[in-house]
């Protein structure tokens, strides 16, 4: 009797994943219209892109450092942990910087008109 509620649950657990990932599908996506003739709209879109990048960037970083503390607490200060944490927070500080002088750079051809390659 228990072995014929299983596909059941299955059946269940199929179609509350399928719809799941439907409505994720279903999300309206910004993208760059790739035809448009107005860059400043594209080049602000990506402006932005590169600024939210570079937020998610620097709060890893900040949580991995946070981490590097309390790992130099529970194993000390040679540990690996502590320096692999340490440089794994620098890497995303820098990739968070790289990010933002892309947007700042980007920025600033929307404002003076020219048009930047990524």
């Amino acid at each position: 009797m228990n072995n014929l509620r299983l596909p059941d649950i299955g059946r269940g657990v199929l179609i509350l994943l399928c719809s799941l990932a439907g409505v994720g599908c279903a999300q309206p996506v910004e993208t760059i219209d790739r035809t448009s003739v107005d860059s400043l709209q594209d080049q602000m879109a990506i402006v932005g892109n590169y600024r939210a990048e570079a937020m998610v960037l620097k709060e890893k970083a900040a949580a991995i450092a946070e981490s590097a503390v309390r790992y130099e607490q529970l194993f000390g200060p040679q540990s690996d942990w502590v320096s692999g944490a340490q440089q794994l927070s620098q890497y995303y500080a820098v990739a968070a910087q790289d990010l933002e002088r892309r947007a700042d750079a980007y920025a600033e051809a929307a404002r003076t008109g020219r048009q930047l390659r990524r």
